[in-house]
Formats: structure tokens, sequence, C-alpha cells
């Protein structure tokens, strides 16, 4: 089902949001776009994280859950700066979402990723998260960024390792559960 607030609604609200959108900085890497979310971005992000793609995040969850989550990583660019980007692929819109963003309990902001079971295995975490964490030391100034990754995703904690990060005891010591914590650190000029 779809609920109201999934629709677009034609006039002068979806105008302002689209040139609000347009304002999000774009990254484009060899063969990927990430580029801020648009409301008809929202099924393909529900689609990964209410199916069992998303156990390692705490679900599968509820769509109303996927678009509180949704709606919480849109927000953070009016708040922070920073926050969720759709993946296009070339022959994939909405192929998958990256983000720095916060969700209410974390203790500093997150890099993350998820992608639809489309595209997985091409190399586009990878690539994607590449170009995220560029943008977080590169424009937005930062020297570190974390990646809360839960201990049995194995997938995930080899692509923390192929990027250089490393597991954080110290911030792992401030969570109250066992996930871990990979630390990727901006390299020295």
């Amino acid at each position: 089902m779809t609920a109201p607030c999934e629709r677009h609604i034609p006039g002068p609200g979806a105008r302002a949001a689209a040139r609000l959108g347009g304002r999000l900085p774009v990254l484009d890497t060899r063969r990927l776009q990430l580029r801020g979310p648009r409301i008809y971005d929202f099924d393909a992000y529900a689609g990964i994280l209410c199916s069992d793609r998303a156990v390692h995040m705490g679900g599968p969850a509820t769509r109303d859950a996927a678009w509180a989550d949704f709606t919480n990583y849109t927000a953070c660019w009016l708040l922070h700066g920073f926050g969720l980007w759709t993946i296009d692929a070339s022959t994939t819109p909405s192929a998958g979402f990256a983000l720095l963003g916060f969700e209410y309990e974390d203790p500093e902001p997150e890099m993350g990723i998820f992608l639809t079971p489309e595209v997985e295995g091409q190399g586009y975490a990878f690539e994607a998260l590449e170009a995220v964490r560029s943008h977080a030391f590169d424009v937005l100034g930062w020297d570190s960024v974390v990646s809360y990754v839960a201990p049995e995703n194995t997938r995930c904690i080899a692509l923390m390792t192929r990027l250089g990060a490393r597991r954080d005891a110290v911030a792992e010591a401030e969570l109250t559960d066992q996930t871990h914590v990979y630390r990727h650190i901006k390299e020295a000029a």
C-alpha cells in the first residue's frame, strides 16, 4: 500500500522541493551518480528496508518505519548539511542509497550504504563509498568518519576492510550493543 505521504503532489510545493533537491551535492563516479533523494526513490528504499536485505540494519522494517528512516536521512541535509544520496547506476535508477547521516542514538555521523539486489556484486558499494568518503574529507573537512556494522555482516566487513577502515575499540566501547565501528581516517596530504 502506498501511503498518501509517499505520493508526488504536483504544484508549488513539488517545485520548491525540486529546487531544494537541486542544491544538494551530486557526486559523479565512473559508473554512478549519487544525487539527493526524491519522493519516487522511496519505493526502492522501502524495498530494501522492508526485506531480508535489512537484517543487519535491525530489519526487516515496516513500510512506515522505512518512511521514518528515509525522511530522517533526507532531513539531515537541512539540519546538518549532509544526508542521504540516491545511487543511480547507468542502467538502474534508484539502485541503492549511500549516506552520511545520524540516527537518533548515534554518537557521531555514519557513512553507510545499501543496494538493491539487482546491482549487488558489481563493485558499486565500493565506488559509491569512496565518493562519499571523499566528500566528507574534502568538502566537509572531516578527519574521520565511522561506519556501524553488525558483527555477522561479513560482506560489509570485507567492504570496510577493502576501503581501508579499521575497527575502533574506543568508539565500540561507547555503544550498548555488539556493533562494530569501522573508522575511515583521512590520509595526510
